[in-house]
């Protein structure tokens, strides 16, 4: 398999297997996490990134494929180093060139002491919280050449879940987003396996910046980041960036066989969006149900 697809499968059904075994069916069983960038199998995907799928991991997408003119770029942020660097204009530190060094990740896990490590979610105090940091440009100009009447959109998407995808049994309501935004409307996109394979399913993220164009910002920790809860229950089926005219309901037994984010809301301008986890929640009137996954 290319990528780490399969070990993000792997690790889903072990999770999964502990829902079942220990959580009551007739219970909200706590959070599952899809995506984590602290977690070496999704960090390598994400420095896999390309514009088609031939490394297995992230891919990126711009209207280029019909003669546009947006770009974007997506980059693994893993440290506060990385963060500083990427902060000076310079290329983050790849993990596939440190993960061939065994020697220097050797001296690097017997220089983690135990004390540096406290009792919240096992998180150490302080630590930097890797995301990935996709950013660009959108332009609306229309290729004089290309036949469409309409432009400016830039896109990820997630590697694919084999077997078909993650089923979450009827147990979750929805997902919950790590992520920081700038602001603009970005569209969550839902493949899940369906008898009808073009369509997508979206909702968006649309929520205010979560910092403040100007604020100082920590390069300890990178900042804070918003958790956006997006219901099942709300998004719409799509086909071919058009809303179906025929809607069905996406219910919480979804089997997932990818995710992504596209931002094509009609401006002109940079954007910058930073996404560090994605989780399958129960939510309800007092908020994410059991918090630790």
């Amino acid at each position: 398999e290319r990528g780490n697809q399969m070990k993000r499968w792997l690790r889903f059904q072990q999770a999964m297997n502990r829902k079942r075994w220990f959580e009551l069916d007739s219970e909200k069983n706590g959070p599952i996490t899809l995506f984590d960038f602290s977690t070496v199998e999704d960090a390598i995907d994400a420095a896999l990134v390309a514009e088609n799928d031939a490394k297995g991991g992230w891919r990126i997408t711009d209207d280029s494929v019909i003669g546009g003119y947006s770009r974007a770029t997506m980059k693994l942020v893993r440290t506060n180093e990385d963060f500083q660097r990427i902060l000076n204009g310079q290329e983050p530190i790849s993990i596939l060139q440190q993960l061939q060094d065994s020697t220097v990740q050797q001296q690097q896990n017997e220089e983690l002491d135990e004390s540096d490590v406290e009792s919240n979610n096992g998180r150490m105090e302080n630590e930097f919280v890797p995301f990935i940091r996709w950013k660009g440009t959108i332009d609306t100009r229309v290729n004089e050449e290309s036949k469409v009447q309409r432009s400016g959109f830039c896109s990820i998407r997630s590697p694919e879940f084999p077997f078909g995808g993650v089923d979450l049994g009827g147990r979750y309501n929805g997902l919950e987003i790590m992520c920081r935004s700038d602001g603009r409307p970005y569209s969550l996109n839902l493949k899940v396996e369906s008898y009808i394979p073009d369509d997508l399913f979206q909702c968006f993220i649309n929520i205010p910046a979560t910092i403040e164009p100007g604020t100082q910002i920590c390069t300890k920790t990178g900042g804070r980041f918003d958790r956006v809860v997006m219901l099942f229950q709300h998004f719409i089926v799509t086909s071919g960036g058009r809303m179906r005219a025929t809607q069905r309901d996406l219910d919480n037994s979804v089997k997932i066989q990818s995710i992504g984010l596209t931002l094509m809301d009609g401006v002109d301008g940079d954007f910058e969006f930073d996404l560090a986890r994605i989780r399958a929640v129960n939510y309800d009137e007092s908020g994410v149900v059991g918090e630790v996954d």
